[in-house]
């Protein structure tokens, strides 16, 4: 009868709840791999449980490299579509403010007429100037050609300020409008694409033309300097 004693060896006991990643099955595959060489075991029990955790730690790095470049798309995913939402959000204020000053300046004129806009002057212009800050270049477009088809920008005999005295401009795209006799006094036109759009006759005291563009078919006033007001001639081809 084989006499020899049996040593039995006690592992560590560990909460279930404790260890519930890979991270923490490696770790406590270690601890019990401690107090199994505490006892002395056999070296080829030593080999095996070796191999063992050499092949989990390989599992483990992969697992976390083969995560870290999903970590850095879902990050950017997130980003664009947050920044989606805001250009949408932002494009439907834009709207929203455009479509608005529409209707009430249509209602003020199909109420009274161009000429009583005129004569109250001051309100609309603080009015328009404030739209005109909120809106992108296209949408800007769409306030002149409303103010010059229903003639509140043409110059008056009795000399009433423009409705765009000191309005920001920058950037809209005019590019072949009907501007003619338009009281553009003091308006800033800078970066304003003007090319193939009839000036003849508008007023351009003080106002400000840096870096705005005009072609071959951009109509000005004989005495008028494009150039030296700070414009660049484009080609239609071009953008401006």
């Amino acid at each position: 009868m084989d006499t020899q004693r049996h040593e039995v060896v006690k592992l560590p006991t560990v909460s279930a709840t404790k260890f519930t990643t890979l991270s923490s099955y490696f770790i406590r595959t270690i601890e019990i791999f401690k107090s199994i060489i505490s006892h002395q075991i056999s070296q080829d029990a030593i080999a095996s449980i070796i191999g063992v955790l050499i092949a989990a730690a390989i599992i483990f790095f992969l697992l976390v490299l083969g995560n870290i470049p999903n970590g850095f798309k879902q990050p950017i995913y997130q980003l664009s579509q947050f920044s989606g939402n805001i250009e949408i959000t932002a494009d439907y204020y834009r709207q929203a403010i455009l479509s608005d000053y529409l209707k009430t300046m249509t209602k003020v004129i199909l109420e009274d007429n161009p000429k009583k806009v005129q004569n109250k002057s001051a309100i609309f212009r603080a009015m328009t100037q404030a739209v005109l800050q909120e809106l992108d270049p296209e949408c800007k477009r769409y306030i002149i050609m409303f103010l010059q088809d229903a003639n509140l920008l043409r110059m008056t005999s009795n000399k009433q300020p423009s409705l765009l005295l000191g309005a920001n401009l920058t950037g809209a795209n005019l590019q072949g409008m009907n501007l003619r006799f338009a009281n553009l006094q003091g308006t800033n036109l800078s970066r304003v694409d003007l090319r193939s759009s009839d000036l003849l006759g508008a007023n351009f005291t003080d106002a400000i033309f840096n870096n705005s563009c005009y072609n071959n078919f951009t109509i000005f006033d004989k005495n008028f300097q494009p150039q030296a007001a700070g414009m660049r001639k484009v080609k239609s081809s071009k953008k401006c």
